[in-house]
């Protein structure tokens, strides 16, 4: 459905910040490419369960809408996302070598996922990373949360062929983003009970970049007492949490580090299929899974749903509903430990992404 033929219903309601907390939430959905219709279907139930009432406002967008229309995002989606100003979305599908550039409002983007990250200023990306009970992993107590700055580093897409046979790309790191970075890692640690933050940084080789980065941190640091902070070399911080990951807490991470670390705290307690994920900017939110589209097992029913259902806990917690949220993370949890049939194959069951829905749903 495209933004026009909501019209006036999208413009009447607003955004989901000027509701009043008995009318349903508006939020925009797009069940993105491979098993994201399935997992997004999913996850729309679990939040429904909880009793919190949401008025979805659907589209589509993605590499299946690009192969059919010639685009993966239209002005609409922004026009969209102006107005209603948080989005639940699936994963997308950018196939290596085939990604087709996108140009917006005089911009040029390398995906569907950067249009909504640069045009709507989603500078911190947040990971949680948690091991659920009852799953198998070398591991007994890992909760890290990982915060990601989410708009410059290497991600620019700003890559130049300086001859034949040399291709330079830029690496930007700035004051302004490296400051709301640090001061989201810290509030979120201050919000949420923890109680140390770390820098991961490489300033021993690009000393004036990360150098500059861990400079910010530390001013930013100064201000929140109560909270420990301490700086680590990103490669070595990956060998520790491999040998102890209850070692950490809060990783604050420019933008490339915080890809890696956050892909690597999913590998930990299990599978990308465990770990939400939600994008942040001053005015607008992102939440979606962390993994791909897995286009392999799409229409299957066969798909882990959890990385959706948790993304909708942190699209509740934004939206004021920390209660609903904390239900389905203790109806997750008492699901994991009960294998079979409540569990999906990737996590050791015989369930299908249907019957794990059905299990969650049953503990709320």
């Amino acid at each position: 459905m495209s933004f026009n033929r909501l019209g006036k219903s999208v413009r009447r309601f607003g955004s989901v910040r000027q509701m009043s907390t008995a009318s349903p939430y508006r939020v925009l959905q797009f069940h993105g490419d491979g098993v994201g219709p399935e997992i997004v279907g999913a996850a729309e139930r679990v939040l429904e369960a909880t009793g919190v009432k949401f008025d979805w406002v659907r589209m589509d967008m993605g590499y299946e809408t690009y192969e059919k229309t010639g685009h993966v995002i239209t002005e609409e989606h922004l026009q969209a996302m102006e107005e209603i100003k948080v989005i639940f979305k699936g994963p997308l599908t950018i196939p290596p070598g085939k990604n087709p550039y996108t140009e917006l409002r005089g911009r040029k983007f390398t995906s569907g996922n950067q249009v909504l990250r640069k045009c709507f200023d989603l500078y911190a990306n947040v990971r949680p990373a948690k091991l659920f009970p009852g799953l198998q992993s070398r591991f007994s107590d890992v909760d890290l949360l990982v915060v990601r700055e989410n708009t410059e580093d290497v991600y620019t897409g700003e890559e130049k062929w300086v001859d034949d046979d040399t291709v330079e790309g830029v690496k930007r790191i700035t004051r302004k983003a490296s400051t709301r970075i640090a001061e989201k890692a810290f509030e979120l640690a201050t919000k949420h009970g923890r109680k140390r933050v770390t820098a991961v940084h490489k300033a021993n080789v690009c000393k004036q970049a990360d150098g500059f980065f861990l400079e910010i941190c530390r001013e930013v640091a100064k201000k929140y007492p109560e909270i420990n902070f301490d700086e680590q070399l990103a490669d070595s911080l990956l060998t520790k949490m491999v040998m102890d990951p209850s070692e950490w807490d809060v990783l604050l991470c420019p933008n490339l580090y915080g890809d890696m670390v956050s892909d690597l705290a999913a590998g930990i307690v299990g599978s990308l299929g465990l770990c939400p994920s939600g994008m942040y900017g001053t005015e607008y939110a992102v939440f979606e899974p962390c993994h791909g589209s897995a286009p392999d097992i799409a229409g299957k029913d066969i798909s882990n749903p959890v990385s959706q259902v948790l993304s909708g806990a942190m699209l509740l917690r934004h939206l004021g509903e920390g209660k609903a949220a904390e239900s389905i993370e203790a109806a997750l949890e008492k699901v994991t430990v009960q294998g079979g049939n409540a569990l999906t194959p990737d996590l050791g069951g015989t369930g299908t992404n249907t019957s794990m829905t059905d299990a969650i749903i049953k503990e709320l």
